[in-house]
């Protein structure tokens, strides 16, 4: 939370859902995630039960839409190779694959997507 900007989803006072926007400078340790024009969300979940109720889905574009409003001209993430859940639900929302990481910390290789933002209203680049 510390590198960043986060959203919090509550139903009846209890969190059900959380993603943070980590600001550009804060987004490092790939080749991709490197470039000065790219920023990344994580801390990403939600309730295993509230899945369907479109809460990660406005999540998300709320995320977009705060990433939109910062100037990021690409909004990135990356996710274990293996979740294909996961990778069928941002595909779908436009994020396309960019390449591979190995993060020390976890063992398993990740995936890293990217979505190019439109430029908000009144923005030059």
């Amino acid at each position: 939370m510390a590198k960043g900007d986060t959203i919090v989803a509550v139903v009846n006072k209890t969190v059900v859902g959380t993603i943070t926007l980590a600001r550009a400078s804060s987004t490092h340790g790939a080749p991709f995630y490197d470039r000065p024009d790219v920023a990344s969300f994580g801390q990403f979940g939600v309730e295993p039960d509230l899945q369907a109720a479109r809460i990660g889905s406005t999540l998300l574009e709320l995320v977009e839409a705060l990433a939109t409003e910062q100037g990021v001209r690409e909004l990135a993430l990356d996710t274990s190779e293996h979740a294909t859940h996961l990778i069928r639900f941002y595909t779908s929302r436009g994020y396309r694959f960019i390449e591979f990481a190995q993060w020390p910390e976890v063992n398993y290789r990740s995936m890293i997507f990217a979505k190019t933002l439109a430029l908000a209203d009144g923005q030059n680049r």
